[in-house]
């Protein structure tokens, strides 16, 4: 039974590191690195709909704007 044991526990642990991935919160400083669809669907979970039409910058200090009034 141990052998089978730790078999489902090696398959379980990666599962587990996916689960967590999904919660991790997004840094300010790594906005510009992300594209405009990443954007997008960080500014829904902020609340706000972003128009990718706009340019990058744009919806990054939307953004920001955002974060730090929400922060209040």
């Amino acid at each position: 039974m141990n052998i089978w044991k730790k078999i489902k526990s090696i398959f379980q642990k990666p599962l587990l590191l996916t689960k967590e991935v999904k919660q991790k919160s997004i840094a300010i400083r790594d906005l510009q690195y992300k594209t405009k669809k990443e954007l997008e669907s960080i500014g829904r979970k902020l609340g706000i709909e972003l128009d990718r039409r706009l340019t990058k910058q744009k919806l990054i200090n939307k953004i920001k704007f955002r974060a730090r009034n929400k922060n209040r």
